[in-house]
């Protein structure tokens, strides 16, 4: 059988194959290049927008200016700082008024209540507080400004000089000269070490919660240097001199006589009734003084004064409470803050202390309206008899040692001294300044009595007193100074949206002040 030949393709027909091949091949590689392409410029423009927008948050943003002055841009990074550093003096000055407060309450409520309350509010809105931190800067830089103008800079010696006194560093007294090559360190002032570690502390506190950088630190001193030189240097218009009299003056003070014996009556009973309700109706003691005392401080915490020892109250009511066993009720004890019933509730023998709750009657010593009347009657008619016997020629100044009410002038025979308008006020004055050297006024209607004046002398241009005298020139600084940054080029930026949120910390420290506000308010 014959064998079959294999048909031979075209010469052609063998390569068309593999150029389909190449030709597909060619165009998936063309294909993947745009696609690569493609995706090499989302990214790129990704990674545009992400570098802008880096740029911007870590760059511009933080040094777009919040103001110009005069031309001068004040950055919000800058700003941020100096708000965190306003923040945290704005604790210090709350924390201080608080810790003073403590020392005067004597147990009622804080005294400076009125002074904290709008401090707290402040800080607690710093979306407010931020605009009064710009004008602060905006201040500083029209003092750095102005020192310039008028030769009112300081030098880095001067600025650190300062530092070191702000501090509590001497640097003479610190190594002070005793002889030749001899010297001694004196305890009472910082070493330089010392200082330089309490320094380093500080600028170190500052960075870490985001405050002032260490050159803003110091130009905070460099601005007060030259405020100080530019109130010497600028042009300020103030008086030195003012209308003034040299006066004698007797005063008489109205004594109204209040019923005392009624008074005390009425708080006695009081206060017994209170006993009998806890000793024999069985009434708690804490609800008791809740309702009848009259001790704001302890009332509401049911009469408890805490634990106490000797030394610690007045007399008589810490000799009727370290008599007491425990659980035991005293009879009344009168003070000068009325009468009071004592339940001592532990006693802590090794510390030679006792644990008490009270409650307090006081005996109301307000004179009534008719006793201020005819005090006050009796004052005017002694006043003028004083002054018949004045114009009899009766010597001021033995007189006034004799019968004046005011502790202060009496045993200098009512001297004065120099009186200028305003001290005294109106009623004062319209008498005094209308009177000859030699010539007596009065009787005056003053606010604490009556009185009669003597002027042995006037001065139309008599110098005011150097504290008076520094207020003024202070005064007149501050005006200047209004006015020079009034009519400068200054242009606000500032937004709300710009002021950084209160930080955890300081608002952890509003709700500590607000906690401690209300409790004291109730």
């Amino acid at each position: 059988m014959a064998k079959k030949t294999k048909e031979k393709k075209p010469e052609a027909l063998k390569h068309e194959q593999p150029r389909r091949y190449a030709s597909r091949r060619r165009k998936e590689q063309e294909m993947q290049r745009r696609i690569f392409i493609g995706l090499g410029v989302v990214l790129a423009a990704v990674a545009l927008l992400l570098a802008v927008g880096a740029i911007n948050e870590y760059v511009i943003k933080p040094n777009k200016p919040v103001a110009v002055v005069n031309g001068e841009k004040i950055s919000q990074d800058a700003f941020r700082r100096r708000l965190r550093f306003e923040q945290d003096n704005l604790v210090s000055r709350i924390d201080q008024y608080l810790q003073f407060g403590e020392q005067f309450a004597n147990g009622g409520p804080n005294p400076f209540l009125s002074s904290i309350q709008p401090m707290v509010s402040e800080l607690a809105a710093p979306e407010i507080f931020g605009f009064t931190a710009l004008d602060r800067m905006i201040e500083d830089g029209m003092i750095e400004q102005l020192a310039r103008e008028y030769n009112a800079t300081v030098t880095p010696e001067e600025v650190q000089a300062e530092i070191e006194k702000q501090f509590g560093y001497d640097r003479e007294a610190a190594q002070a000269e005793v002889g030749a090559g001899d010297t001694i360190t004196n305890t009472t002032t910082l070493t330089e070490e010392e200082f330089q570690q309490r320094y380093n502390d500080y600028v170190q506190q500052l960075t870490e919660v985001g405050s002032l950088t260490e050159e803003e630190f110091r130009n905070l001193f460099a601005t007060y240097l030259m405020r100080n030189k530019l109130m010497a240097n600028a042009p300020l218009s103030f008086d030195a001199t003012e209308e003034a009299v040299r006066v004698r003056y007797i005063l008489i003070k109205p004594e109204p006589e209040a019923p005392l014996a009624k008074r005390e009556a009425d708080a006695l009973k009081k206060i017994m009734d209170a006993r009998k309700r806890i000793t024999e109706d069985g009434e708690d003691f804490a609800e008791v003084a809740k309702e009848v005392s009259e001790d704001p401080g302890s009332a509401p915490n049911g009469g408890d004064l805490g634990c106490f020892g000797k030394g610690q109250m007045v007399p008589e009511f810490e000799d009727a409470a370290f008599s007491l066993e425990k659980g035991e009720i005293s009879q009344p004890v009168k003070t000068d803050f009325g009468y009071h019933i004592i339940q001592v509730y532990d006693t802590k023998p090794d510390d030679e202390q006792v644990c008490a709750r009270h409650i307090l009657v006081r005996v109301d010593r307000t004179p009534t309206e008719d006793a201020v009347t005819k005090a006050d009657e009796d004052a005017l008619k002694e006043a003028e008899d004083v002054k018949a016997q004045l114009e009899a020629d009766e010597d001021f100044a033995a007189l006034a040692k004799a019968v004046s009410d005011d502790p202060a002038t009496a045993e200098k025979g009512g001297e004065l001294g120099w009186v200028f308008r305003g001290q005294m006020g109106d009623a004062f004055d319209e008498v005094a300044f209308s009177l000859e050297p030699g010539q007596i006024g009065g009787p005056v209607k003053l606010d604490d009595g009556y009185a009669i004046i003597l002027v042995e002398e006037k001065d139309p241009e008599h110098p005011v007193e150097e504290q008076e005298l520094e207020q003024r020139r202070q005064q007149a600084f501050r005006d200047w100074l209004d006015a020079q940054i009034a009519g400068a080029d200054i242009e606000k930026k500032l937004t709300t949206e710009m002021i950084p949120p209160l930080p955890p910390d300081l608002q952890e420290r509003v709700n500590q002040y607000m906690t401690l506000l209300q409790s004291q308010a109730q």
